[in-house]
């Protein structure tokens, strides 16, 4: 063995990177019938229990039942309990105000679904999410229950310290019967054991069973069993009456313990009796024998129930509740610690089992021999096995090839002609001959010699793993980039091109419609197709498949290293070509008794078909069996429930029809269970918030949904649930809920808005219209300062410097040169002057700024208006102050225009100005004593004359008063009064 290891330091690596891409070699052989080699798998259980520490309220189970919404109800002397297969939920007096007493015997379901719960202090009804408690004041005998059972008619019978009472109508009658025990028939009438006998109650009417030789201690318990025999248990013994005969378990006899505490009849016609020494199991036929059940234990057995799902339900007085599970796959204890890494079987039966490093086994007529190196093995790794039709075995390990014929071994290697001594599979192949899958190529055993196989691709030249002969006589090779058809001698290479999932095929297997399934490394299942091959991209279907059987019954198991999968070959092919497909897959775990869910896949087949049906699966913990007979496809879907429903961490009532929820809430919160108690960690869930989502949401096993910010409308939470056998619950379990938009989202509010909005785009049209109205009035009324401006300034210097100009020309016109002299520089004065004026319009100068004060500008008024035609006077009278520039430019342009009118109109001879500060106003006054006009005149703008209408509405806008007094031959006097704050 040290040997091996030293002289293949790094074989193990290589094998473990080999045996990824080959897990199994499947050796077609005719098959012949043979006893079985291991016993029936049927009584196998798994146990589960749970306990006060694990939820239960409190360790004394008395009953257990299945509701028909799919819960396990549990009394407890701590109060009842109600369990989805992961959780507990508990009623009881710290919970529950209808609780008045924790201590619980029983608990039942009548026909309409309402639960009924008997303590020692009254009995309650559970209907509606709401209890009610019944006591002596209601009607019963006593408010100590006993004991509880539905009638056919509807009504429900119960058992108190003091007498049977019945409800019915909603209220209950004390019935004038001595009963000790309730039980219910096969016909569905309620039993009743007395002192004068057992009677069968219905409608109110009272019929005796025919029973002799009943025992003579109070009878604790009855019924009767599916092939109608009835039974009675007692507080020592268990009886049976078959066509008169009377059948007897006696405590401390056949039955342990001293006390016979509880009795179940299964699905199978298995008898269970809980005694206060353990479980035990017996046989309803006439040879009935005992088992004692281990897993339980010695320990006080109370209740016992069977769920739907077959399982049984075991109420200990001190160890809580406990599960048993049928097994659906059992193993081999004596190979549980080898690596096992090929099976095969030959014709006469014969098991053989190659393990990882300790040789092969052979187990033959239930006896198991073990063949190593030291039985002249050439290795004690084996890689691959094959039965021979002659009864030999061949064996490839990775130092050679191994031919056991009786208990003589064979060795050959590469010096006999192999391409290498790596054997990675064999096949043995109809004709006798031995196909040899090595790491470099594949070599075919035939007339004691071998011949190296090659092809155009040199595909065959590199590592063969499985190898198959199919129905149309083609031999199949699997490789690392692709599979080989083998036809005549022609080899054709199949690709991904060519339709499969993946290049790197791993296992082979033709099913009785003779298509070939082929597994992939990492890429899933393919299958042939008339023009090549097709994937199946099915959910749930493993994508690194190590080996593959045909149960015969129509499913293909598929072993992968997360455990065995069974899906319906139907299923597959309905699949066809399409991108996505949902088949019913079934997964098997460590839950299912494999004592490991990693799956061998370092040899070659690491899975078998017996001749008795069963399949054998290589593990790294042994093999692991399973009879496809007993496993049948649990074909009823789990019901599911909404256990919670929370809005922002606050429960909300799951029962009402649509749940209405204010608005402003951010998280919204789902718990929902499937009721599997199989396998509840392996049920898988999907669910869809219709008015949210678009598509379902896989949730594999997540228990919970979250939401968060969902707007305002209808919802309607969906949530659907699949068993371990891939059963989905398409109804599934819904609730609905409205979410009501907060007040500014309400129609009323969204119209006021409109409205409002409307008002307020209106208010702001008409704003917007009279902005651009008030910059239409200010650009007009700029545009008016400045025709002003101009009219005031350029006109009147033009006027003065037309005045000076003629003065010059009359002066040239009496040779008076040095007074046209002066008279052109007082012209050239005014030119400059004007240029001023004119540049202080345009950049809108105030000649407040650069001319000094409202009397210095209209002395220099004056004095520039002064002729020899004309004299001018100017009076400034009152206490001087200063005032806004803008007022003092307004003033003086009036003053301006009013003088410019006596120069170029009045023909006057004397002019006058007069300025008064007031204390609260200001006064300026023009007088001449010229032609004068008609003040009354309004077609004056007409006419071109605009100055009294540029006076006015400077007057205007200082916020003064503007008079003339004029008429012809009188002279004109204008006076402006401006106010002063």
């Amino acid at each position: 063995m040290n040997f091996r290891q030293h002289r293949y330091p790094g074989f193990f690596v290589v094998i473990a990177q080999l045996c990824a891409a080959w897990p199994i070699c499947l050796i077609v052989r005719a098959q012949t019938q043979s006893e079985h080699l291991v016993p029936p798998i049927s009584d196998a259980f798994a146990h589960q229990a749970w306990s006060s520490e694990n939820g239960l309220p409190q360790n004394s189970v008395h009953q257990i039942i299945q509701t028909r919404d799919g819960y396990i109800w549990v009394a407890t002397e701590g109060g009842i309990a109600r369990f989805n297969g992961v959780q507990f939920t508990v009623f009881n007096q710290e919970n529950t105000p209808a609780f008045t007493s924790n201590d619980t015997c029983c608990v039942t379901e009548d026909r309409t679904g309402v639960l009924w719960i008997g303590t020692a202090d009254g009995v309650l009804r559970y209907a509606g999410g709401e209890f009610r408690r019944y006591t002596i004041a209601d009607g019963l005998p006593s408010s100590v229950v006993l004991s509880l059972a539905p009638a056919a008619d509807g009504s429900m019978l119960v058992l108190t310290s003091m007498g049977l009472a019945r409800y019915h109508n909603q209220k209950f009658t004390s019935l004038n019967i001595s009963s000790s025990a309730l039980g219910v028939g096969q016909d569905g009438h309620v039993w009743l054991a007395t002192p004068a006998g057992t009677f069968s109650y219905n409608n109110e009417q009272i019929a005796a069973l025919p029973l002799s030789s009943l025992p003579t201690e109070p009878i604790e318990s009855l019924g009767s069993l599916k092939n109608g025999l009835v039974w009675l248990r007692t507080r020592t013994s268990l009886l049976v009456w078959n066509r008169g005969v009377v059948r007897t378990w006696h405590s401390g006899r056949e039955l342990p313990g001293t006390r016979v505490q509880s009795f179940l009849e299964d699905s199978r016609g298995k008898l269970w009796v809980g005694t206060d020494q353990g479980l035990v199991q017996l046989s309803s036929s006439s040879n009935a024998h005992l088992e004692i059940q281990p897993l339980v234990g010695a320990t006080s057995v109370l209740a016992l129930f069977e769920d739907r799902e077959h399982n049984l339900w075991v109420g200990t007085d001190t160890s809580g509740l406990h599960i048993l599970r049928p097994q659906k796959f059992r193993t081999l204890p004596q190979l549980s610690s080898h690596t096992i890494t090929a099976i095969t079987q030959s014709f006469d039966g014969t098991v053989w089992l190659g393990t990882k490093d300790e040789g092969f086994f052979r187990d033959k007529d239930n006896n198991l021999r073990q063949f190593s190196t030291k039985d002249g093995l050439i290795s004690d790794v084996i890689l691959s096995l094959a039965a021979d039709p002659d009864g030999s075995l061949w064996i490839g390990t990775p130092d050679g090839l191994d031919h056991l014929q009786g208990e003589k071994i064979k060795s050959y290697t590469s010096a006999d002609g192999l391409p290498d001594d790596l054997i990675r599979s064999l096949y043995c192949d109809t004709d006798g001959s031995l196909w040899v899958g090595t790491r470099h190529g594949l070599a075919h055993w035939k007339d004691q010699h071998f011949i190296l196989q090659s092809d155009d691709n040199n595909v065959l030249n590199g590592l063969i793993g499985a190898m198959l002969r199919s129905s149309s006589s083609d031999l199949w090779v699997a490789t690392l980039n692709g599979l080989v058809r083998i036809h005549n001698g022609k080899s054709t290479l199949f690709t991904k091109t060519q339709g499969l999932s993946g290049d790197v095929i791993t296992s082979l297997r033709e099913d009785a419609n003779h298509t070939l399934w082929v597994g992939t490394r990492e890429n899933g299942l393919s299958r042939s197709v008339p023009d090549g091959f097709s994937a199946i991209r099915a959910q749930d279907i493993p994508h690194e498949i190590d080996s593959i059987l045909d149960d015969g019954r129509g499913s293909l198991w598929l072993a992968s290293r997360r455990g065995i999968t069974r899906v319906l070959i139907s299923e597959l092919t309905a699949c066809g070509k399409e991108s996505v497909c949902n088949p019913h897959v079934a997964s098997y775990g460590s839950s299912d008794g494999m004592s490991t869910e990693e799956m061998s896949s370092s040899g070659h087949p690491s899975a078998w078909k017996m001749t008795d049906g069963r399949l054998w699966f290589a593990t790294r913990k042994g093999a692991v069996i399973a009879d496809p007979s007993d496993i049948l496809i649990d074909s009823t879907p789990p019901p599911v429930v909404i256990e919670r429903f929370t809005v922002d961490d606050v429960e909300s009532k799951t029962t009402e029809p649509e749940i209405t929820i204010s608005p402003r809430h951010v998280r919204y919160a789902f718990e929902y269970a499937a009721l599997n108690f199989a396998s509840p960690l392996r049920a898988r869930y999907r669910y869809i918030l219709e008015g949210f989502d678009k598509d379902w949401t896989s949730a594999g096993s997540r228990r919970n949904a979250y939401y968060t910010n969902l707007p305002p409308r209808r919802y309607r939470f969906r949530v659907q649930a699949a068993n371990e056998d891939g059963i989905w619950n398409e109804a599934g379990a819904e609730v609905a809920f409205v979410i009501r938009p907060p007040f500014y989202r309400k129609p009323w509010f969204l119209g006021l808005a409109i409205i409002l909005l409307a008002g307020v785009s209106f208010a702001i049209y008409k704003i917007r219209v009279r902005a651009i109205r008030s910059q239409f009035d200010a650009i007009l009324a700029e545009r008016t300062r400045i025709a002003r401006e101009i009219h005031d300034t350029l006109a009147q210097d033009f006027v003065g410097v037309s005045t000076q100009l003629e003065l010059t020309a009359h002066l040239l016109a009496q040779s008076q040169v040095l007074e046209a002299r002066q008279q052109v520089d007082r012209t050239r004065h005014l030119v400059r002057e004007g240029l001023a004026d004119a540049r202080r319009s345009i950049w809108d100068l105030r000649a407040a700024s650069t001319q000094g004060t409202l009397p210095m500008r209209l002395t220099h008024l004056a004095e520039q208006s002064s002729t020899d035609h004309l004299k001018t006077d100017i009076n400034i009278g009152g206490t001087y102050r200063n005032l806004a520039p803008s007022l003092e430019n307004e003033v003086f342009r009036i003053a301006q225009e009013a003088f410019a009118n006596v120069v170029r109109h009045a023909k006057a001879a004397h002019a006058m100005i007069d300025l008064r500060y007031h204390p609260n106003e200001l006064t300026l006054t023009i007088a001449d004593n010229g032609i004068g006009f008609d003040a009354t005149d309004t077609t004056l703008p007409a006419k071109g004359h605009f100055g009294l209408q540029g006076m006015q509405e400077r007057a205007k806008q200082i916020g003064g008063e503007l008079s003339m007094k004029s008429s012809p031959e009188s002279g004109t006097t204008v006076t402006l009064t401006v106010p002063l704050h």
